[in-house]
């Protein structure tokens, strides 16, 4: 099966956690699915959230809401980016309350961020839409400026090509992140090159119907698959899922 591949990196980056909190405005640990969707649709030129009127979605993802991805993170440890928490002060009258005081804003930012992406085109069922996305991207262009969640944070598409993938049975292994919820692994590590990990976290992976996000439970580790209850994808030595 024939797919897109590309990288995502970043300075920084923030995705904000929907949790209310007084301190902080917290971030993702990764690139969730509807903000992936969100860069796509930049690239395409599609309408976001501020031109989403009475539409039940916003354009891009009306129309991207079905494409299937694969997030591989690249040179981290254990699954996590480095993060540090960043502090503003907004005057404005709206934010801070009334005229002549501050609003101490926090946010935390993951640092020197880089995903490997990889999508089935084939998964839309717009055929045009199919050929421009792929055209779009192997052609490094954009119609808008790609963020990483927030316009303080730039995002790279670099190096896109398309490659092969092809499905496995057994597979031992998992180098994209997952629905947690579609594998078991083993208990037993045997590699004393690097201690075991699993990193999980609850993620948007969609919006339900009130346009409220849909979550599930992804994850990342080096542990050794016992029962697999999706399809995975051998792709450069590599196994995959998509989500």
């Amino acid at each position: 099966m024939e797919v897109i591949r590309f990288l995502i990196s970043g300075q920084t980056a923030h995705f904000k956690k929907p949790d209310v909190n007084s301190y902080c405005y917290y971030t993702y640990n990764h690139l969730p699915k509807p903000q992936l969707l969100g860069i796509l649709g930049a690239v395409l030129g599609l309408g976001g959230y501020t031109q989403q009127g009475e539409s039940q979605y916003p354009e891009f993802y009306e129309k991207l809401q079905f494409l299937k991805v694969a997030v591989l993170p690249i040179g981290n440890k254990r699954g996590l980016f480095s993060k540090k928490v960043q502090t503003f002060n907004n005057s404005v009258g709206y934010a801070s309350g009334e005229t002549g005081n501050n609003l101490i804003v926090r946010e935390q930012w993951l640092e020197d961020v880089k995903w490997e992406i990889l999508i089935d085109f084939t998964s839309l069922e717009d055929k045009d839409l199919q050929g421009h996305l792929k055209n779009i991207l192997l052609n490094g262009e954009a119609v808008y400026m790609p963020y990483l969640g927030k316009n303080d944070h730039m995002a790279d598409i670099t190096e896109p090509f398309l490659v092969e993938i092809h499905e496995v049975d057994g597979a031992e292994t998992l180098e994209s992140l997952f629905k947690v919820d579609d594998f078991i692994f083993e208990d037993d590590f045997d590699d004393e090159d690097e201690p075991p990990f699993m990193f999980k976290d609850y993620m948007p992976v969609g919006f339900t119907p009130e346009n409220m996000y849909e979550f599930k439970k992804i994850g990342f580790t080096n542990r050794r698959i016992s029962t697999s209850n999706a399809k995975v994808y051998a792709y450069n030595q590599q196994n995959i899922v998509f989500i």
